[in-house]
């Protein structure tokens, strides 16, 4: 428990300290902002570009108190039965605001139609919510502007499945070598031969790995899309309905 306070505190410090370089770059940006009646076209296209870098660094910053808080977290999961359809329509309405910021459009969760009660699943409410979020915050992320995130939920007999797809479509090498990172990412599989360092990927993707985990869940990686130059790419989570108790 100590070890988590320390841990708590050092976060919450390190974040106070960004925040305050973040508040003197605003500083300067509200006084350049009102130093002309009306700005030229690359200064305000200049103060456009630092306001929308303070507020991804914001929301990265506050990402990341979350992300070290659940990563030191060592309770017990606390299991209840949650409607997977609701918990990630919240995880949408969320991080809409993210997406709209990057012009990214996040279509709302669309359903195989398996009907009431078919996207129950046993999970533990203070985390299954964060790795909603921090997934979306991924593919947010990734998506260029004017890209589309598709989410949609499958039930199956023994698990609920979550698909997230990526848009646009990636040309085939991309495609392809986007899948295999994520496959090996997802699995925890060790470099390669050649000794290439695995794929870098985001903190969100690392935080949302380890709550999947922690439920029982499986990530894996699927591609969508019949062309094969147009394949998109799906971040595909399966949560069992049930997890062992005792």
């Amino acid at each position: 428990m100590q070890s988590v306070q320390e841990v708590s505190a050092l976060i919450e410090q390190s974040a106070h300290d960004l925040r305050s370089s973040l508040n003197a770059i605003q500083s300067w940006a509200y006084v350049l902002d009102r130093a002309f009646d009306t700005a030229p076209a690359p200064a305000q296209r200049a103060l456009d570009g630092i306001r929308a870098g303070m507020q991804q660094q914001l929301a990265l910053i506050e990402e990341m108190e979350e992300g070290v808080r659940l990563l030191a977290d060592e309770a017990a999961p606390r299991w209840h039965q949650v409607d997977l359809l609701d918990a990630i329509a919240q995880a949408i309405a969320d991080r809409r605001p993210a997406a709209d910021a990057r012009g990214v459009l996040l279509s709302p969760v669309t359903t195989d139609g398996a009907g009431e009660a078919a996207y129950l699943v046993d999970g533990d409410a203070a985390r299954l919510a964060p790795l909603l979020r921090h997934l979306l915050v991924h593919c947010i992320w990734r998506a260029p502007t004017g890209g589309t995130i598709a989410v949609k939920l499958l039930g199956e007999p023994d698990h609920v499945k979550l698909r997230i797809t990526e848009s646009p479509p990636l040309d085939q090498e991309r495609s392809a070598s986007r899948l295999a990172a994520l496959t090996d990412f997802f699995g925890r599989r060790p470099p390669g031969a050649d000794g290439a360092p695995p794929a870098r990927q985001s903190t969100a993707l690392l935080l949302t790995r380890r709550m999947v985990e922690l439920h029982g869940a499986m990530l894996s990686a699927e591609s969508d899309g019949c062309e094969k130059d147009k394949i998109s790419v799906c971040i595909a989570v399966r949560f069992p309905r049930h997890i062992p108790r005792g």
